[in-house]
């Protein structure tokens, strides 16, 4: 049967039965919830450079999970909607959500670096080999072919998303895992996508204003960049949960760019203002999220509604 990505017909009657008002409380208890932690973390630690910081920052990646499963258990129709059981589109999916991150990384890397704003302290290039010079990479570090070298970014790459994907798992069985098919139910695909990128970046309010991520600008980091960044993000994690019907293979991506991607993009020693790299990142994630927007609107017009 062709995935219904717009949850049509034969969901209208569940649908119904979930309104706005519970969907914004959800939202409204996460925010509330998340943000007491983040603040109770900033004041305890010190900020969010010191390094209690991260221990914090693992437990607060599970609050969206937590506040999900008590309105699992408030509101049975929620569970109706849920996007989460494992399937076989998940590895193909998966194989994606590690590459794209991978893409993203080496697509700042080398505009970065042809324009002279910056140089990765972990790579060198020729046109036979790469030379490795930092970065924890399974098959090791030194002169490499560059079939050898993609191997070793892919593999890398795919053990630290898994890795990193159980704590992203506490997010994204909130995100992509029940608010997305909420939001499109009530909002259509594209606007509901772009509340959840809205939400998701709004919910890191607190430790964005104190520094993390944008240390230097946090007011247009957690205002502007950051926003922006996110609700591209989530049109690639979007279409990741819709053609799997899952909300694994987008934990394991928002793992690959917790992982790969934040390394390979934070090793880049500038010779440029920090914006530089800011701007670019962002930039880069716009155009994958404007591809992957389009591929979920071309998707959804392909399919018949009786389905």
């Amino acid at each position: 049967m062709p995935i219904n990505v717009d949850n049509t017909v034969e969901d209208s009657t569940k649908t119904e039965m979930i309104s706005k008002m519970q969907i914004w409380t959800y939202v409204g208890v996460m925010f509330f919830i998340s943000w007491t932690i983040q603040l109770l973390a900033i004041k305890i630690t010190g900020g969010v450079n010191s390094e209690k910081m991260v221990f914090w920052l693992a437990g607060i990646m599970l609050t969206p999970s937590l506040v999900s499963f008590i309105f699992l258990s408030r509101y049975k129709t929620f569970k109706e909607k849920l996007f989460w059981k494992p399937n076989i589109n998940i590895l193909v999916t998966s194989f994606l959500a590690v590459l794209v991150p991978i893409l993203i990384a080496f697509a700042v890397l080398v505009f970065l670096q042809y324009f002279g704003y910056g140089k990765s302290d972990w790579f060198s290039f020729s046109s036979t080999s790469v030379s490795i010079h930092g970065g924890p990479f399974f098959l090791g570090r030194g002169e490499q072919p560059w079939l050898m070298f993609v191997l070793n970014v892919f593999l890398t790459g795919a053990a630290f998303a898994l890795l990193n994907s159980f704590f992203a798992s506490g997010e994204e069985f909130a995100w992509r895992g029940m608010l997305q098919p909420l939001l499109t139910d009530k909002y259509g695909l594209t606007k509901g996508i772009t509340l959840l990128g809205i939400i998701w970046a709004i919910w890191h309010l607190p430790i964005l204003l104190a520094g993390y991520n944008y240390p230097k600008t946090p007011i247009l980091g957690a205002l502007i960049l950051f926003p922006i960044r996110l609700i591209a993000v989530s049109f690639f994690y979007a279409w990741l949960t819709i053609k799997s019907r899952s909300f694994i293979p987008a934990a394991i991506a928002h793992g690959a760019l917790n992982g790969i991607q934040t390394g390979i993009i934070s090793n880049i020693k500038m010779n440029s203002p920090q914006m530089f790299q800011d701007m670019t990142t962002m930039t880069v994630e716009l155009f994958f999220g404007v591809a992957f927007l389009l591929l979920i609107v071309g998707t959804s017009k392909t399919k018949s509604p009786t389905h």
